[in-house]
Protein backbone atom coordinates (compact mmCIF):
# COMPACT_ATOMS: atom_id res chain seq x y z
CA UNK A 1 0.00 0.00 0.00
CA UNK A 2 1.08 3.52 -1.21
CA UNK A 3 1.02 6.80 0.36
CA UNK A 4 1.12 9.38 -2.00
CA UNK A 5 3.15 12.64 -1.66
CA UNK A 6 1.82 15.43 -4.25
CA UNK A 7 4.03 18.09 -4.70
CA UNK A 8 3.66 18.96 -8.09
CA UNK A 9 1.67 22.70 -8.16
CA UNK A 10 -0.95 23.43 -10.90
CA UNK A 11 -1.58 19.66 -11.03
CA UNK A 12 -5.06 18.18 -10.92
CA UNK A 13 -5.97 14.16 -9.20
CA UNK A 14 -8.63 12.88 -11.23
CA UNK A 15 -10.44 9.63 -11.67
CA UNK A 16 -10.40 7.24 -14.31
CA UNK A 17 -12.50 3.73 -13.44
CA UNK A 18 -11.40 2.42 -10.36
CA UNK A 19 -7.41 4.48 -10.45
CA UNK A 20 -6.55 8.08 -9.68
CA UNK A 21 -4.75 9.63 -11.88
CA UNK A 22 -2.13 12.60 -11.39
CA UNK A 23 -2.54 15.16 -14.05
CA UNK A 24 -1.00 18.73 -15.87
CA UNK A 25 -2.93 20.85 -18.36
CA UNK A 26 0.02 21.62 -20.77
CA UNK A 27 0.16 25.49 -21.24
CA UNK A 28 -1.54 25.32 -24.76
CA UNK A 29 -4.40 23.62 -23.52
CA UNK A 30 -5.32 25.16 -20.33
CA UNK A 31 -8.85 25.78 -21.67
CA UNK A 32 -9.33 22.05 -22.59
CA UNK A 33 -11.55 20.11 -19.50
CA UNK A 34 -11.30 17.07 -20.72
CA UNK A 35 -8.63 13.91 -18.93
CA UNK A 36 -7.38 13.54 -22.66
CA UNK A 37 -6.17 16.89 -23.24
CA UNK A 38 -3.95 16.32 -19.98
CA UNK A 39 -0.40 15.28 -19.65
CA UNK A 40 -0.75 12.19 -16.93
CA UNK A 41 2.50 12.48 -14.85
CA UNK A 42 1.25 9.06 -12.81
CA UNK A 43 -1.91 6.88 -12.08
CA UNK A 44 -2.45 4.67 -9.56
CA UNK A 45 -5.19 1.88 -8.89
CA UNK A 46 -7.00 2.71 -5.68
CA UNK A 47 -6.65 -0.31 -4.06
CA UNK A 48 -2.78 -0.08 -3.69
CA UNK A 49 -3.03 4.01 -1.96
CA UNK A 50 -3.21 4.20 1.15
CA UNK A 51 -3.24 7.50 2.32
CA UNK A 52 -2.66 10.84 -0.09
CA UNK A 53 -1.04 13.73 0.48
CA UNK A 54 -1.87 17.05 -1.05
CA UNK A 55 0.74 19.90 -0.65
CA UNK A 56 0.04 23.53 -2.56
CA UNK A 57 -2.11 24.36 -5.26
CA UNK A 58 -3.01 20.92 -6.25
CA UNK A 59 -6.81 20.36 -7.36
CA UNK A 60 -8.72 16.80 -6.59
CA UNK A 61 -12.01 16.29 -8.41
CA UNK A 62 -15.11 15.24 -6.51
CA UNK A 63 -15.16 12.18 -8.17
CA UNK A 64 -11.67 11.22 -7.00
CA UNK A 65 -12.54 11.92 -3.62
CA UNK A 66 -15.74 9.41 -3.80
CA UNK A 67 -13.35 6.97 -5.13
CA UNK A 68 -10.75 7.14 -2.28
CA UNK A 69 -13.45 7.41 -0.25
CA UNK A 70 -14.91 3.97 -1.48
CA UNK A 71 -11.87 2.34 -1.13
CA UNK A 72 -10.84 3.87 2.70
CA UNK A 73 -8.55 6.22 1.74
CA UNK A 74 -7.44 9.32 3.75
CA UNK A 75 -6.69 12.70 1.97
CA UNK A 76 -4.88 14.84 4.12
CA UNK A 77 -4.69 18.54 2.70
CA UNK A 78 -1.20 20.96 3.37
CA UNK A 79 -0.21 24.38 2.44
CA UNK A 80 2.91 24.31 0.44
CA UNK A 81 5.13 24.67 3.48
CA UNK A 82 3.54 21.78 5.00
CA UNK A 83 0.87 23.20 7.26
CA UNK A 84 -1.83 20.67 8.08
CA UNK A 85 -5.20 22.47 6.39
CA UNK A 86 -7.89 19.55 7.05
CA UNK A 87 -8.48 15.94 6.60
CA UNK A 88 -10.93 13.86 4.21
CA UNK A 89 -11.39 10.95 6.85
CA UNK A 90 -13.63 7.47 5.56
CA UNK A 91 -16.25 6.99 8.17
CA UNK A 92 -15.10 6.12 11.01
CA UNK A 93 -14.96 6.72 14.61
CA UNK A 94 -17.57 4.00 15.61
CA UNK A 95 -15.62 2.46 18.72
CA UNK A 96 -17.50 4.96 21.42
CA UNK A 97 -16.26 2.52 24.27
CA UNK A 98 -12.44 3.41 23.44
CA UNK A 99 -13.67 7.21 23.03
CA UNK A 100 -15.58 6.53 26.31
CA UNK A 101 -12.33 5.49 28.03
CA UNK A 102 -10.08 7.77 26.66
CA UNK A 103 -11.98 10.80 28.17
CA UNK A 104 -12.13 9.27 31.79
CA UNK A 105 -8.56 8.66 31.91
CA UNK A 106 -8.05 12.68 30.86
CA UNK A 107 -9.64 13.30 34.23
CA UNK A 108 -7.39 10.90 36.01
CA UNK A 109 -4.28 13.35 36.76
CA UNK A 110 -2.06 10.35 38.01
CA UNK A 111 -2.48 8.83 34.65
CA UNK A 112 -1.77 11.75 33.14
CA UNK A 113 1.37 12.27 34.59
CA UNK A 114 2.30 9.02 34.43
CA UNK A 115 1.94 8.97 30.40
CA UNK A 116 3.65 11.80 29.96
CA UNK A 117 6.68 10.98 32.27
CA UNK A 118 6.87 7.78 30.08
CA UNK A 119 6.30 9.91 26.48
CA UNK A 120 9.06 12.85 28.01
CA UNK A 121 11.86 10.50 28.92
CA UNK A 122 11.57 7.94 26.20
CA UNK A 123 12.37 11.23 23.86
CA UNK A 124 15.12 12.52 25.76
CA UNK A 125 16.76 9.15 26.04
CA UNK A 126 16.53 8.85 22.13
CA UNK A 127 18.04 12.24 21.87
CA UNK A 128 20.75 11.41 23.94
CA UNK A 129 21.53 8.11 22.38
CA UNK A 130 21.86 10.12 18.76
CA UNK A 131 24.00 12.64 20.23
CA UNK A 132 25.66 8.89 22.41
CA UNK A 133 26.79 7.45 18.95
CA UNK A 134 27.72 10.23 17.70
CA UNK A 135 29.91 10.78 20.27
CA UNK A 136 31.30 7.50 20.35
CA UNK A 137 31.96 7.55 16.98
CA UNK A 138 33.86 10.77 17.09
CA UNK A 139 35.64 11.19 20.65
CA UNK A 140 35.18 14.67 22.26
CA UNK A 141 33.22 16.22 19.59
CA UNK A 142 30.71 17.38 22.19
CA UNK A 143 31.52 19.25 25.76
CA UNK A 144 31.17 16.33 28.35
CA UNK A 145 28.97 18.61 30.29
CA UNK A 146 26.49 19.11 27.87
CA UNK A 147 25.73 15.49 27.51
CA UNK A 148 26.01 14.96 31.74
CA UNK A 149 23.04 18.24 31.93
CA UNK A 150 20.72 16.06 29.57
CA UNK A 151 21.70 13.01 31.30
CA UNK A 152 20.44 15.21 34.39
CA UNK A 153 17.03 16.27 32.73
CA UNK A 154 16.16 12.79 31.85
CA UNK A 155 17.07 11.89 35.16
CA UNK A 156 14.43 14.57 36.35
CA UNK A 157 11.41 13.34 34.22
CA UNK A 158 11.80 10.32 35.88
CA UNK A 159 11.08 11.92 39.18
CA UNK A 160 8.86 14.84 38.48
CA UNK A 161 5.69 15.18 40.24
CA UNK A 162 3.60 17.41 38.11
CA UNK A 163 3.34 18.42 34.29
CA UNK A 164 4.37 21.99 34.78
CA UNK A 165 7.80 20.73 36.07
CA UNK A 166 8.17 17.93 33.78
CA UNK A 167 7.12 20.60 30.69
CA UNK A 168 10.25 22.78 32.41
CA UNK A 169 12.48 19.55 32.19
CA UNK A 170 11.38 18.70 28.65
CA UNK A 171 12.08 22.02 27.59
CA UNK A 172 15.72 22.70 28.70
CA UNK A 173 16.61 19.40 27.68
CA UNK A 174 15.43 19.90 24.54
CA UNK A 175 17.11 22.80 24.28
CA UNK A 176 20.75 21.38 25.36
CA UNK A 177 20.06 18.42 22.98
CA UNK A 178 19.49 20.89 19.61
CA UNK A 179 22.33 22.89 20.36
CA UNK A 180 24.55 19.97 20.22
CA UNK A 181 22.93 18.79 17.51
CA UNK A 182 23.23 21.75 14.88
CA UNK A 183 27.39 21.48 14.96
CA UNK A 184 26.13 17.83 13.50
CA UNK A 185 25.60 19.28 10.14
CA UNK A 186 28.26 20.69 7.57
CA UNK A 187 28.93 24.00 7.85
CA UNK A 188 26.59 25.91 5.94
CA UNK A 189 23.88 24.09 7.43
CA UNK A 190 24.84 24.34 11.12
CA UNK A 191 22.44 26.23 14.03
CA UNK A 192 22.29 26.93 17.24
CA UNK A 193 18.85 26.51 18.17
CA UNK A 194 14.98 24.83 17.67
CA UNK A 195 13.14 27.98 15.15
CA UNK A 196 9.27 27.25 13.81
CA UNK A 197 6.87 29.08 12.52
CA UNK A 198 8.28 30.15 10.67
CA UNK A 199 11.70 28.04 10.75
CA UNK A 200 14.88 30.31 10.09
CA UNK A 201 17.32 28.17 8.25
CA UNK A 202 17.30 24.85 5.81
CA UNK A 203 17.72 22.65 8.70
CA UNK A 204 14.90 23.63 10.74
CA UNK A 205 12.49 24.02 8.15
CA UNK A 206 13.40 19.91 7.08
CA UNK A 207 12.60 19.23 11.10
CA UNK A 208 9.15 21.32 10.84
CA UNK A 209 8.48 19.54 7.71
CA UNK A 210 8.88 16.52 8.96
CA UNK A 211 7.05 16.54 12.40
CA UNK A 212 4.38 17.76 10.79
CA UNK A 213 3.85 14.79 7.92
CA UNK A 214 4.65 12.14 11.05
CA UNK A 215 1.77 13.75 13.22
CA UNK A 216 -0.73 14.16 10.41
CA UNK A 217 0.37 10.02 9.89
CA UNK A 218 -0.34 9.46 13.51
CA UNK A 219 -3.64 11.31 13.43
CA UNK A 220 -4.87 9.15 10.57
CA UNK A 221 -4.21 6.14 13.19
CA UNK A 222 -5.57 7.38 16.33
CA UNK A 223 -8.47 8.35 14.34
CA UNK A 224 -8.98 5.49 12.39
CA UNK A 225 -8.55 3.25 15.59
CA UNK A 226 -11.42 4.97 17.15
CA UNK A 227 -9.51 7.99 19.43
CA UNK A 228 -10.44 11.19 19.49
CA UNK A 229 -7.27 12.50 18.12
CA UNK A 230 -7.70 15.89 19.66
CA UNK A 231 -7.53 15.18 23.24
CA UNK A 232 -4.04 14.29 24.37
CA UNK A 233 -2.54 13.66 27.82
CA UNK A 234 0.74 15.61 27.57
CA UNK A 235 -0.11 17.84 25.55
CA UNK A 236 -3.26 19.44 27.00
CA UNK A 237 -7.07 20.43 24.95
CA UNK A 238 -6.12 23.51 22.82
CA UNK A 239 -8.65 24.21 20.13
CA UNK A 240 -8.09 23.09 16.75
CA UNK A 241 -4.93 21.08 17.65
CA UNK A 242 -4.75 17.26 17.06
CA UNK A 243 -3.12 16.89 21.14
CA UNK A 244 -3.17 13.14 21.35
CA UNK A 245 -1.51 12.63 18.09
CA UNK A 246 1.30 14.95 19.60
CA UNK A 247 2.08 12.88 22.20
CA UNK A 248 2.70 10.37 20.31
CA UNK A 249 4.32 12.62 17.57
CA UNK A 250 7.39 13.03 20.56
CA UNK A 251 8.38 9.43 20.48
CA UNK A 252 9.48 9.77 16.79
CA UNK A 253 11.13 13.05 16.32
CA UNK A 254 14.40 12.35 17.43
CA UNK A 255 14.70 8.79 16.44
CA UNK A 256 13.53 9.56 13.05
CA UNK A 257 13.09 13.04 11.54
CA UNK A 258 16.20 13.70 13.58
CA UNK A 259 18.19 11.15 11.81
CA UNK A 260 16.69 11.32 8.60
CA UNK A 261 17.48 15.56 8.28
CA UNK A 262 21.12 14.82 9.13
CA UNK A 263 21.09 12.60 6.46
CA UNK A 264 19.84 14.61 4.00
CA UNK A 265 22.32 17.37 4.78
CA UNK A 266 25.27 15.11 5.30
CA UNK A 267 24.90 12.99 2.74
CA UNK A 268 24.85 15.71 0.39
CA UNK A 269 21.40 14.86 -0.62
CA UNK A 270 19.93 18.55 0.16
CA UNK A 271 21.88 21.59 -0.90
CA UNK A 272 21.11 24.99 -0.57
CA UNK A 273 18.65 25.32 -3.99
CA UNK A 274 16.52 23.46 -2.27
CA UNK A 275 14.83 25.65 -0.07
CA UNK A 276 13.20 28.81 -0.09
CA UNK A 277 12.79 32.33 1.12
CA UNK A 278 9.32 33.92 2.37
CA UNK A 279 8.17 36.16 4.15
CA UNK A 280 9.12 37.21 7.72
CA UNK A 281 12.38 35.79 7.30
CA UNK A 282 11.11 32.29 6.68
CA UNK A 283 12.90 29.24 5.26
CA UNK A 284 10.79 26.39 4.01
CA UNK A 285 11.60 23.41 1.27
CA UNK A 286 10.99 24.37 -2.16
CA UNK A 287 9.22 21.48 -4.97
CA UNK A 288 12.25 19.93 -5.57
CA UNK A 289 13.37 20.10 -2.08
CA UNK A 290 9.81 18.39 -0.78
CA UNK A 291 10.70 15.00 -3.49
CA UNK A 292 14.15 14.60 -2.58
CA UNK A 293 12.53 14.80 1.31
CA UNK A 294 10.27 12.29 0.38
CA UNK A 295 12.19 9.70 -1.44
CA UNK A 296 14.25 9.69 1.73
CA UNK A 297 11.44 9.64 3.98
CA UNK A 298 9.42 6.30 2.48
CA UNK A 299 13.05 4.17 2.26
CA UNK A 300 12.93 4.86 6.46
CA UNK A 301 9.36 5.02 7.06
CA UNK A 302 8.26 2.15 4.73
CA UNK A 303 7.29 -1.62 6.13
CA UNK A 304 8.05 -4.97 5.40
CA UNK A 305 5.00 -6.11 3.45
CA UNK A 306 6.05 -10.09 3.46
CA UNK A 307 4.23 -12.77 5.30
CA UNK A 308 7.12 -13.64 6.47
CA UNK A 309 9.23 -11.35 8.58
CA UNK A 310 13.06 -10.85 8.02
CA UNK A 311 14.86 -10.72 10.96
CA UNK A 312 17.52 -9.04 9.25
CA UNK A 313 15.91 -5.98 8.26
CA UNK A 314 14.63 -3.71 9.78
CA UNK A 315 11.38 -2.53 10.92
CA UNK A 316 9.94 1.06 9.16
CA UNK A 317 8.68 3.17 10.88
CA UNK A 318 5.19 3.32 9.49
CA UNK A 319 5.35 -0.36 11.03
CA UNK A 320 5.98 1.43 14.51
CA UNK A 321 3.33 3.80 13.99
CA UNK A 322 0.33 1.48 13.73
CA UNK A 323 2.14 -0.58 17.07
CA UNK A 324 2.47 2.38 19.32
CA UNK A 325 -1.00 3.26 18.27
CA UNK A 326 -2.27 -0.49 19.34
CA UNK A 327 -0.07 -0.13 22.41
CA UNK A 328 -1.82 3.06 23.48
CA UNK A 329 -5.17 1.59 22.88
CA UNK A 330 -4.21 -1.91 25.11
CA UNK A 331 -3.38 0.70 27.56
CA UNK A 332 -6.61 2.98 27.26
CA UNK A 333 -8.48 -0.45 27.69
CA UNK A 334 -6.99 -2.51 29.73
CA UNK A 335 -5.86 -0.55 32.68
CA UNK A 336 -1.88 -0.91 31.90
CA UNK A 337 0.86 1.21 32.12
CA UNK A 338 1.63 3.00 28.87
CA UNK A 339 4.38 0.71 26.93
CA UNK A 340 7.06 2.26 24.71
CA UNK A 341 7.12 0.31 21.43
CA UNK A 342 9.70 -2.73 22.20
CA UNK A 343 11.07 -2.71 18.52
CA UNK A 344 12.77 1.06 19.97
Amino acid sequence: MATLYLVEQNTILRKSGDRVVFCKRPPSKRMSPGLRQMDVLMEWPCADVEQVMLFGNIQITTQAMHKLLEHGVETALFSLNGNLYGQLTPPGGKNIFLRQQQYQKALDPDFCLDFSRRIVEDKLNSAFKLLQTHEYNHPGIFPREALKNLEQMIENCRTATALEALRGYEGAGTAQYFKLLGGLLPDEFKFQQRTRRPPKDPANAVLSFGYTIVASELQALLDGIGFDPYLGYYHQVQYGRASLALDLVELFRHRFIDRLMLNLFNLKILNQTDFNEVGKGGIYLSIAGKKKFFMQYERMVGQYQGEVPDPKRKIGFRKAFQEQVGLLAKTIKAGVPFIIYEEF
